[in-house]
């Protein structure tokens, strides 16, 4: 399938889990793509595995408008400039809310809601002031759907990114450009390391309607669907890709089971 054949994306947080796989398939489905990240080692190797002409690693720190700024222009240098960016640059400090340290709390807002306007605003900003219509994707989660104990700054940046997305979408819609989130249920990546054990891997797929953990692919299909064509009349929505989880509240009620 070549739906991206011509389409440039830039990838924040594309070193591994879900940024980096959507970044192969985008490549594997005909595009080219930077990756940001501020893990040079795994960047570089992600960019060396899809191949030097189809890709170009950017240390990429979110925070900081400037470097936006240059994953944009090497975009535009070397592909010719910006049809898609995935927002997935997050940065993980749990903690009980009442004991949780003010940076803990600040670093995962600088990261996963600052970076994402930064970022969005850089590649958008681009997009109005050259006509080029475009598709933005931030990475939610359905922690941001429903509260996460313990997770500390997590469901409020990740129900932040949604409504973020609709901002966006709204202002920008009279641009082309259309933005969108996915909310991701538990899904094997970096990140949740817990899920390699298997009792926890098998309990969590018992779990789940669709009987299984979530693999990175799973969400890369998503959000590669919202960057095509086929979704170009979908803007300012959120998509959950969960295998049914988050609906599964009253099953585990304990009292009467319905036969």
């Amino acid at each position: 399938m070549a739906r991206f054949t011509d389409k440039v994306c830039i990838v924040t947080g594309g070193a591994s889990g879900i940024g980096a796989k959507t970044a192969e398939m985008f490549v594997e489905q005909g595009g080219k793509v930077v990756v940001g990240d501020v893990n040079d080692t795994l960047g570089t190797e992600v960019c060396e595995r899809i191949g030097a002409d189809n890709a170009a690693y950017v240390h990429l720190d979110v925070t900081n408008p400037d470097a936006c700024q240059a994953a944009v222009e090497l975009a535009v240098e070397k592909f010719g400039g910006i049809d898609c960016v995935l927002n997935s640059a997050v940065k993980m400090a749990p903690g009980l809310l009442k004991d949780l340290p003010l940076e803990n709390w600040n670093l995962m807002v600088n990261v996963g809601l600052t970076g994402t306007f930064l970022m969005s605003q850089a590649a958008g900003r681009w997009m109005i002031d050259n006509g080029r219509p475009g598709s933005i994707v931030t990475l939610s989660s359905i922690g941001g759907r429903q509260p996460y104990g313990m997770s500390g700054a997590y469901s409020t940046v990740k129900a932040a990114l949604i409504m973020l997305a609709r901002h966006l979408a709204i202002e920008w819609a009279g641009n082309g450009i259309r933005v969108n989130a996915v909310c991701p249920g538990h899904t094997e990546t970096p990140l949740t390391a817990y899920l390699q054990d298997p009792e926890i891997k098998k309990g969590r797929s018992e779990v789940t309607p669709l009987q299984r953990v979530g693999q990175p692919v799973d969400i890369a299909n998503g959000i590669l669907f919202l960057f095509s064509d086929e979704a170009d009349y979908i803007t300012a929505a959120a998509l959950d890709i969960d295998g049914g989880l988050s609906m599964t509240v009253m099953n585990h009620l304990p009292g009467r089971k319905w036969s």
